[in-house]
């Protein structure tokens, strides 16, 4: 996943529904993650809601780090 989510061709941003899709989460569990103060940066871009590239990478990195070892 996380090679697949560094792909140099992807875009800069992800709506939410594409940012579930990649990361495997479903759009209830996002919004949950973001009301707990949990989920990724976002920025609005008119009405719409995206996740840079950077802010998925820097979500998935604090994820792992809070995530107990397996």
């Amino acid at each position: 996943m996380a090679d697949q989510a560094n792909h140099p061709t992807d875009p800069d941003a992800f709506s939410i529904r594409e940012f579930c899709g990649r990361h495997g989460i479903s759009p209830s569990f996002y919004h949950k993650l973001q009301n707990q103060g949990l989920g990724p940066r976002t920025m609005r871009v008119g009405s719409r809601v995206l996740i840079t590239r950077e802010a998925a990478r820097a979500w998935r990195r604090r994820r792992t780090e809070t995530s107990p070892a397996a």
